[in-house]
């Protein structure tokens, strides 16, 4: 936090703008990009700009950033922890030390602590959902309701992590872990968070809208004419960085029409004008899959990406993610050939559906990639734990041979 001088006007992005109405006695609102008005809005899920509000009331001056900060750095020291006990069940215990000292020190982790982003609480969310799913026994009711409650949460965090249904569904249907009844409370009470926040937003929008009516612009943003994978357009291709966002390259009369729809209908244009780009261009609709594959598995390339920081650090972040991907991999690969698959099936399908929904949509943003790379590393501490038992075979049958 201090090495970063994270505490001083740090970037809060439209988390901070709608978590300053809040404070404010504005409700869950922002300026509208389209209609410049304060607007009620369900554009991003609910839970990170409540957080920031509690504090916001008391200002924004450094101090209360840094207990911000504070909170986040001990809930990802806490995650580190989930994350041993999650590798432990999968593997054994040197796979989760290898798990917990890669999550308390991979960069890009440690980054995100200090930052104000949702990314430290999706992480952790996520971690702890299933370190409870793994732990829960066939009947366990009441252990049951606090699962589903935990993941009701997540997706109140990002609602990427609706992942997690179809995943505990694949999961009882393949390993009958749980019995029908706990996995029915296990649904209900996820289904039971989500209600208060669904009924605010038919209140808003007068339709129901689980979460945040964000799919649409996002759809919208990886698929359209000028789509480049990312939330980005490079404008002028002889010049670096010389780049807009891509609700930018809009002609200014669909820009002005849009400022006179509702938050709703906006989503519904951009839903409708996705669909129209799949339809009459299938062709570069399937090329831009698989470049926004390739950015979301390795990295987008700078003219086209707007982090300065990213730019920054890409280096360093390449050092440490290239043999996290490798070995990730390979864990994978191992916790399926062995007896492992059972416990690995959830993070296993939550990878899976989660890079899918971003390369569907847009990537661009590194933080998207958290949440996988956190599963990576329990994947990746299997074959590193097999490795260690290994070497100390061999050094051990080399001892009993020079005795």
């Amino acid at each position: 936090m201090f090495l970063l001088n994270s505490y001083t006007q740090p970037q809060d992005w439209e988390y901070g703008d709608i978590a300053e109405n809040i404070a404010d006695g504005y409700g869950f609102s922002r300026i509208s990009e389209f209609s410049n008005k304060l607007e009620a809005t369900s554009s991003h899920a609910p839970f990170y700009p409540f957080f920031l509000s509690v504090f916001y009331r008391a200002g924004q001056q450094p101090i209360i950033i840094i207990i911000i900060i504070f909170i986040q750095v001990l809930l990802s020291s806490v995650t580190a922890l989930i994350f041993y006990r999650i590798s432990l069940i999968l593997f054994d215990k040197t796979a989760g030390l290898f798990a917990l000292f890669a999550v308390s020190f991979y960069p890009p982790l440690v980054y995100y602590s200090v930052k104000l982003t949702p990314t430290v609480f999706v992480v952790f969310f996520i971690g702890l959902t299933i370190f409870l799913l793994l732990k829960m026994k066939r009947t366990e009711y009441k252990m049951a309701l606090i699962t589903g409650s935990i993941m009701g949460i997540s997706i109140l965090t990002n609602p990427v992590t609706f992942a997690f249904l179809p995943a505990v569904l694949i999961w009882f249907l393949w390993k009958k872990q749980i019995d029908l009844k706990t996995l029915v409370l296990v649904v209900l009470s996820t289904i039971i968070i989500l209600i208060p926040w669904t009924i605010r937003n038919y209140s808003v929008h007068h339709r129901i809208v689980p979460v945040t009516t964000q799919f649409g612009k996002n759809f919208w943003i990886g698929n359209n004419v000028n789509a480049t994978g990312t939330d980005y357009y490079r404008v002028v291709k002889t010049e670096p960085h010389n780049m807009v966002l891509m609700t930018n390259t809009m002609p200014r009369a669909i820009k002005g029409l849009l400022g006179r729809l509702t938050e709703i209908e906006r989503s519904d244009y951009f839903v409708e004008q996705a669909k129209k780009f799949i339809k009459h261009d299938p062709g570069k609709f399937a090329c831009l899959l698989l470049k926004k594959a390739y950015y979301f598995w390795w990295f987008t390339p700078p003219e086209i990406n707007g982090s300065s920081d990213a730019l920054k650090y890409r280096n360093i972040y390449i050092v440490f993610y290239l043999p996290l991907l490798i070995l990730g991999s390979i864990g994978i690969i191992m916790a399926v050939k062995r007896r492992f698959i059972k416990h690995a099936l959830i993070p296993a399908i939550l990878i899976i559906i989660i890079a899918s929904t971003y390369i569907f949509t847009h990537v661009g943003l590194a933080r998207y990639r958290a949440p996988i790379e956190a599963l990576l590393i329990v994947f990746a501490s299997g074959p590193l734990a097999l490795l260690k038992e290994k070497i100390s075979k061999g050094s051990l049958s080399q001892k009993k041979h020079i005795d």
